[in-house]
């Protein structure tokens, strides 16, 4: 089996705060050819809508995700 590694995001837990703003949980999944892991966040700050909080908690993953990636592979 090649060593690579397969990543994914899922956008979990909604919240709304007393205040009405919102938050939302992402999880990253990493699976290798050995071995698998996750990494659970949220972005650091809350919004106005949920849509506003999708979209920053899956900005914010996707930045991570990007950070693991090598220079030069693809996944």
């Amino acid at each position: 089996m090649p060593d690579y590694t397969k990543r994914w995001i899922e956008l979990r837990r909604r919240e709304q705060h007393a205040n009405g703003n919102w938050s939302c949980h992402y999880v990253i999944f990493e699976f290798g050819a050995r071995q698998w892991r996750c990494k659970k966040g949220c972005a650091g700050a809350t919004f106005r809508t949920p849509e506003e909080a999708e979209d920053a908690a899956l900005t914010q993953a996707q930045q991570i995700i990007d950070s693991l990636q090598p220079v030069g592979s693809a996944l």
